[in-house]
């Protein structure tokens, strides 16, 4: 009755590691937002419309006529706060704070996990969580499968059971730790990988997900990281040209000024000095005519927009690669997954079939042993292909698709 007993164990062992996983566990979205860079971006701040400046003045003046005896010599100095207003300037805050928000945006995303970093998250998190479930199942059957062989010494002497038969106990309990220690391997290297990111122990949950049937590819990709990266890029350079244009429009503006001034002066040896004030109100209108630098600058900019329109074409059509690849590959994980279980269903009918034949003594416990490894291999491939199929989905989340 030995058979029996090993599968109901088995049964209860792998319950209570499921529920083990469950409790207390970091969701994948936990460890990308504590490995996210947090960074305190501020909008840059756009110029108000007044400026205020300073002036000083210093002036030395003489003068030497061969027609008269005495020069005329005076010195002065003035000291002036001047205000510049311009006006009718909303086109050109507009552009500016257009700039500054979309500056500002741009060092938001850039500040935010390189795709890169996510997928070496993705994959230590996978593994770590199958290495995990891995440890789990095996080790229930390992410790029923050591305690027959530990058993096997014993039967031989009684005459039990034949060395062959004892030898092939120990076999398969050596088989089952060591794939305990190759997940024990693949474990800590998972684990030292996520603390790269996240400095604190992490226990993975994942849920087999619900695999989306549909999937609008032009929608993941309008939100596609890479392309919302390159679409503000494209609305920078537009800004740029806007810019440009906009220094073509006639300028006006408001000044006053208000200061003090001293001088002194003399004029054929009669010397006066005195201090006065400075004060005046100005409006002004400019427009160039003709400005070399305005072709070139605005070229220039053309030149940057076309340049960001393209690389966002060449940015949109790699995404879309993208999503119709990880669509095309849940679409092969999903029907790997249904051919799996089918598997294991065909897998557990003959493991309980050799249960009875074990218990009634047709068949030897090492065919009962081989049928749970059978078994156990089958419903480890099984989380392997669940576990694909998660990173395709986390992907596709990545991407904008769901």
């Amino acid at each position: 009755m030995s058979g029996p007993r090993i599968f109901i164990r088995a049964c209860c062992v792998l319950s209570v590691a499921c529920c083990l996983f469950s409790a207390g566990a970091q969701t994948f979205d936990d460890v990308l937002q504590r490995a996210a860079i947090h960074r305190d971006l501020q909008a840059p701040a756009v110029a108000s419309g007044a400026s205020i400046r300073i002036e000083t003045t210093t002036g030395i003046s003489r003068t030497q006529d061969l027609f008269f005896q005495s020069p005329y010599e005076s010195r002065s100095a003035s000291a002036v706060i001047a205000v510049d207003y311009p006006l009718f300037d909303h086109p050109s805050r507009a552009i500016a704070e257009a700039i500054a928000k979309n500056e500002l945006e741009q060092a938001e995303r850039a500040s935010r996990l390189t795709g890169a970093d996510f997928e070496v998250l993705l994959d230590a998190y996978a593994a770590l969580w199958l290495a995990n479930d891995e440890i789990a199942r095996t080790s229930a059957l390992s410790k029923d499968v050591e305690t027959i062989a530990g058993r096997g010494e014993q039967l031989v002497r009684q005459g039990a059971v034949t060395n062959i038969t004892a030898t092939q106990w120990d076999e398969i309990a050596l088989a089952l730790r060591s794939r305990i220690l190759d997940a024990e391997v693949r474990k800590l290297d998972a684990e030292s990988k996520i603390r790269q990111y996240v400095d604190e122990e992490v226990t993975p949950s994942i849920d087999p997900p619900v695999l989306p049937s549909a999937v609008s590819v032009d929608d993941a990709v309008a939100r596609h990281p890479d392309v919302l990266m390159a679409s503000a890029r494209v609305e920078r350079a537009r800004l740029a040209v806007e810019e440009v244009e906009n220094v073509r429009r006639p300028q006006f503006g408001f000044s006053g000024f208000a200061g003090l001034g001293a001088a002194d002066a003399t004029f054929q040896r009669e010397r006066s000095d005195g201090t006065f004030g400075i004060y005046g109100l100005r409006f002004r209108m400019t427009y160039s005519l003709r400005e070399r630098t305005y072709a070139a600058a605005f070229s220039r900019a053309r030149r940057e927009l076309e340049t960001a329109e393209a690389q966002r074409e060449l940015v949109t059509r790699r995404a879309r690669g993208e999503v119709a690849s990880e669509k095309l590959r849940i679409d092969t994980q999903r029907r790997r997954i249904e051919l799996l279980n089918e598997s294991i269903d065909v897998a557990k009918r003959r493991q309980q079939s050799l249960v009875r034949l074990v218990a009634a003594g047709v068949q030897p416990d090492i065919e009962e042993l081989r049928a749970s490894a059978e078994s156990l291999a089958r419903e480890l491939r099984l989380s392997e292909a669940q576990a694909e199929a998660w990173k395709s989905w986390q992907r596709l989340r990545r991407l904008g698709a769901t």
